[in-house]
């Protein structure tokens, strides 16, 4: 018999890696210094992406001015570290998609969402 995670991970067609940042201090000047390391390759997981709306005060008593954004989630399955912080890039039919500052992992019996931002520029 097949499990329910393993079913709601056939729905799963997107990919991704997750990049992690690792610490250390410069020997020669005593600094911390952070390099990127590839923590996972290639995972099943599955992008939402959702509209929001939020009201947000005008300046000067205008009035309220309603802002939209994006909300995007990244499904995964439960037994994978994920941490805060990490950066994210999915791939989906052909295209990759850059994700940062993921967010603390809602993690359930069958999968774990994850808030990612989307990545507009390399940092």
């Amino acid at each position: 018999m097949v499990g329910a995670g393993k079913v709601l991970r056939r729905f799963w067609t997107d990919r991704c890696d997750v990049y992690v940042k690792d610490g250390a201090a410069d020997d020669r000047t005593g600094r911390r210094v952070f390099t990127e390391r590839k923590l996972h390759t290639d995972l099943p997981c599955k992008l939402s992406f959702r509209l929001s709306f939020e009201t947000v005060g005008a300046v000067r008593d205008v009035g309220d001015v309603t802002a939209a954004g994006q909300a995007v989630k990244l499904f995964l399955a439960p037994d994978v570290e994920m941490p805060a912080g990490s950066r994210v890039v999915v791939k989906r039919g052909g295209q990759e998609m850059g994700f940062w500052r993921s967010g603390i992992p809602a993690v359930f019996d069958r999968h774990q969402e994850v808030r990612v931002e989307r990545q507009e520029r390399w940092a």
